[in-house]
């Protein structure tokens, strides 16, 4: 259970910012987990965690990837996270909780585990399932399979996920079960760069309730791994949404590992794809993340993908423009941001009929009124 320094080369820095990354996305992932990691051992130190680390570390020394599969599982990032920085501000915080990671990477490993658990009437194994009740029931996370790949359907049953944030009571297994195949089907057939990274980056799938406005979905940062999303309407928009949450996770990661927002800054951003004004680097993230949509469209057939291309394309590189007109970036971010601009340069540069172009102007106009009448003039840059 070392942790070692991790490095990104200049090219795979520059693939990464253009919206790819190949080989690197794995990197990133694996950053992740050593950051989990580094928080686990800070927890460690606490009298409550220490007999859990110590299982941990036996696991650890003859079932290496029993331990590495539940690092890597979302709620122990989220967890250890949560739990380190309450202890680093004398808040409150329960270390003894580490008992839970440890007896699921005992599990996983068949090595016999013999240890106290906090008292509560609800806790996860993670990577593993739920267990309820006096009688500890349990029941196991249902996976979906994507070829070679496979998701967890994970509720968190256990907490952990911001109250802001809904999750649905329950999963229409076999709903999810087509909707991801037919989604997975298009992105390995037509996006298969894609389709790998996301596979590297996600493994767990939190269904949200249905939105009456269109398809939800969320990524959050110390959840590394888990997309939450709600039923979407065609494989077509599934597909897209994964793109789009993958770019988050990619970004999320990367930004372990560099600074590329400078901290403190109360400026706020209108973003072409959000109701509300956006900070520096929610701008960032959103702007990364549209990049991978505008490639997502550039690469589908079809009228109204040009017209999906057109519009967000644009978008992205408005608010690219922004930050690099800005003084939110660090040296590092306008390096980042500048090569992401310049993909997004060279696509807005490729024509397109009149007609879409239209479409999408008007679209993003109707945006940016309904935006001002909400929160005022547009920030000036």
């Amino acid at each position: 259970m070392t942790v070692g320094p991790f490095r990104v080369s200049a090219s795979d820095f520059a693939a990464l910012a253009r919206g790819g990354g190949g080989a690197a996305v794995r990197t990133l992932r694996l950053a992740r987990r050593s950051r989990t990691l580094l928080m686990i051992r800070s927890i460690a130190g606490d009298p409550a965690a220490r007999e859990a680390f110590a299982l941990l570390r036996e696991v650890a020394r003859v079932a290496p990837a029993a331990v590495d599969r539940v690092l890597d599982h979302p709620s122990v990032g989220a967890w250890a996270t949560r739990t380190a920085l309450a202890m680093r501000r004398g808040d409150e915080a329960r270390p003894a909780e580490l008992a839970f990671t440890a007896a699921a990477a005992a599990v996983r490993a068949g090595v016999a585990v013999d240890l106290e658990f906090p008292p509560v009437e609800v806790f996860s194994l993670p990577s593993l399932g739920v267990v309820v009740g006096p009688g500890l029931a349990y029941e196991p996370l249902p996976e979906i399979r994507l070829g070679a790949h496979s998701l967890q359907v994970d509720l968190w049953a256990g907490g952990g996920v911001p109250d802001e944030l809904p999750v649905a009571a329950s999963v229409d297994l076999p709903w999810w079960r087509g909707a991801l195949g037919s989604a997975w089907d298009l992105l390995t057939r037509d996006h298969p760069a894609l389709a790998a990274e996301f596979a590297e980056v996600v493994s767990v799938l939190t269904p949200m309730p249905s939105s009456p406005t269109g398809t939800s979905s969320a990524t959050l940062a110390d959840a590394f791994g888990c997309v939450f999303l709600s039923p979407t309407p065609d494989a077509e928009t599934l597909a897209v949404t994964l793109a789009h949450e993958a770019q988050h996770s990619k970004l999320v990661a990367l930004m372990d590992l560099f600074a590329l927002v400078k901290p403190g800054s109360e400026a706020r951003f209108y973003a072409p794809w959000r109701e509300d004004p956006r900070p520096a680097a929610g701008l960032l993230h959103g702007t990364y993340a549209h990049l991978g949509v505008a490639g997502f469209w550039r690469a589908r057939p079809g009228p109204a993908a040009r017209v999906e291309y057109a519009r967000w394309r644009s978008a992205a590189l408005i608010t690219a423009e922004t930050l690099l007109a800005g003084d939110e970036l660090t040296p590092t971010g306008t390096r980042f941001v500048t090569e992401l601009a310049t993909v997004l340069r060279a696509w807005c540069a490729e024509p397109l009929p009149p007609a879409t172009e239209a479409v999408a102007a008007a679209e993003a106009a109707a945006h940016q009124a309904r935006w001002q009448a909400a929160n005022g003039p547009l920030p000036q840059t």
